[in-house]
């Protein structure tokens, strides 16, 4: 859980957005913050505590907001707006802030560095992801299922990991940083026993942000 106080609210910038505003009321205006929870793949991102000396609100629905007025007053009820409620009160911090982490997940043939086809299909979709948050990190991490050795797994896990980051460069993907590993047959998604064919397991993860 993510807890917030009034004089932090500023820290978290990824899926949460914070907007001080000047209210109409009164011949001077006092800034009014607005917190504001966002979605992250059209589901909630988590859940925000906003609280100072006088009370505190969670956030825990998306498109949830909080308004703060006063440091001598509990932030505000949360009220859920739809989205373009939202973007009318704070669409230009909307705008202004990065695109979140995206991760994908590629499978490949038996004991291979060869995507398996329904993946080689997804490599434009990762190629934009790539494009919409530059200057992006990619990260590049493979895996294999347990069939051989730990130590020839590695390097397998690791020819998986170059080879797709060599069919986006190809492509076209220009990341600033790129971060590529194997993890061989010691992370797997399913587990099995030792010499045990698992296509869920022979993958690489891609992280870009």
């Amino acid at each position: 859980m993510k807890k917030l106080g009034i004089r932090k609210l500023m820290l978290l910038v990824s899926y949460v957005v914070v907007v001080l505003l000047a209210g109409c009321a009164g011949p001077k205006p006092k800034p009014v913050s607005y917190v504001v929870l966002l979605p992250v793949d059209g589901k909630v991102s988590g859940e925000v505590v906003v609280s100072n000396s006088h009370g505190s609100q969670v956030l825990n629905q998306s498109w949830q907001t909080t308004e703060i007025g006063s440091d001598n007053l509990a932030p505000g009820k949360p009220v859920v707006r739809d989205k373009a409620a939202v973007q009318a009160l704070v669409g230009s911090a909307l705008t202004a802030m990065p695109l979140p982490p995206v991760r994908y997940i590629l499978y490949f043939e038996t004991n291979k560095a060869k995507l398996t086809p329904e993946s080689k299909r997804m490599l434009p979709e990762i190629l934009k992801a790539v494009k919409d948050r530059h200057p992006a990190e990619m990260s590049v991490i493979g895996h294999t299922d347990t069939v051989g050795s730990p130590k020839s797994n590695y390097q397998l896990g690791l020819l998986r990991a170059n080879s797709v980051t060599a069919q986006l460069t190809l492509l076209g993907a220009r990341p600033a940083l790129v971060e590529i590993d194997s993890h061989g047959e010691s992370n797997p998604l399913i587990k099995t026993r030792d010499n045990t064919p698992e296509p869920r397991n022979r993958r690489i993860e891609v992280t870009i942000r």
